[in-house]
Parts: structure tokens; sequence; C-alpha cells
């Protein structure tokens, strides 16, 4: 059993792909990001403290799968939007500049102990934008939830002009690094006995 350590309807929406069975826990973990570290560093130290303090059932048994996403442009994090007026400032700031999304992703093995740790990072460059295109998208996404004020899977091709790298992974889950990394702590779990 997969337990995805997550509120988050994008990823569950994700988990689904793998058709795997699964369970959505809550974490404990309260994501903080520190401004002496890297990008990647961040993310990571946010998936294992999510995967660590995922509030399990007594019974539970498999792989506890913490994530964490986040944006990086121009020397910070980017989160999620405070308010409207923050939102549009936030896409404003964005448009017509490439930034990058970083996801954190830790795999605990609730037999063994054993955990796998990885980081997938995805160049995304928005369009030049005028506010009235700003306004109208704000208002389409309800943008308060979505790191960056922003959703790829919602965009119509107004907002984004090019993503390199994993399309899941900007949406919130790197779904190949995910296959890749459950498929090798697995392989290790069955050679283990």
């Amino acid at each position: 059993m997969l337990y995805l350590a997550s509120q988050s309807p994008r990823r569950q929406q994700l988990l689904h792909r793998l058709k795997r069975s699964f369970r959505v826990v809550r974490s404990a973990h309260r994501e903080t990001i520190r401004t002496t570290v890297s990008p990647s560093v961040n993310a990571m130290r946010n998936a294992i403290g999510k995967a660590l303090k995922a509030i399990l059932p007594p019974d539970a048994a498999g792989i506890v799968i913490g994530a964490d996403t986040f944006l990086y442009f121009r020397g910070r994090v980017i989160g999620k939007p405070k308010s409207l007026p923050h939102a549009r400032r936030l896409l404003t700031e964005l448009a017509g500049h490439p930034h990058w999304v970083y996801t954190g992703l830790c795999l605990r093995d609730l037999r063994t102990g054993r955990m796998r740790t990885s980081v997938a990072r995805s160049r995304v460059t928005f369009h030049r934008l005028t506010p009235d295109a700003i306004a109208r998208y704000v208002a389409r996404i309800k943008p308060l939830d979505k790191a960056g004020a922003y959703a790829v899977q919602e965009d119509r091709g107004e907002l984004i002009a090019r993503i390199e790298g994993s399309r899941t992974n900007v949406i919130g889950l790197p779904l190949a690094l995910l296959r890749r990394e459950l498929a090798l702590m697995e392989s290790v779990r069955r050679a283990a006995g």
C-alpha cells in the first residue's frame, strides 16, 4: 500500500495515474524554507519531514510518499499568494521570464525504515502578459492555493510559453521520477525478503 502524505488534490490526481492503491494521510510536518541552503535541499528536507511525520493508521504497512513543491525565481522561493492582488503581482513578476519548479520526493519503507530521496527540477517560461490578461487568468483559476499563483493543468496556452523538464513536476508530483524511485525501493524490499 502507498500512503500519500499530502492533502493536495493535484498530487492525488497524478498518483491515480500510476494505477496503484493508495491512501491519503495528513502529515504533522510544517514546511520551512531556509535561505542559507539550495532550493534542492529545501525541497528534499520538507519532503523528508512530510514522510517522517505522516499520521498513519496503526496497521499501516507499505511505503509513505512525501513531496514538497515550490517555485524559485531570482534567488527566492515563491510560495502561494496571500491575496488576489498578491497573485497578480506574482504573475506580473514572472511574466516573460523563466523560473524553476522544484519538487523534493521522499519514499519511506514502513517495514525497514529505509528512505529514498530525490529532487526534480523543471524550467518554466511564461509569455509576456498584459495586466488585463493577468486579471482574466486570476479570475478564472482561483490562484490562492497554487504556488506562484498558477496551475499548469489549467493553462489554455495564455500563460506558459515553454516547460523544460517534467510537466507533472510543475503540477506537484514528478511521475517518471516517482515510478523509478518506487521500482528501486520495491526491488530492494524483494531482495531483502
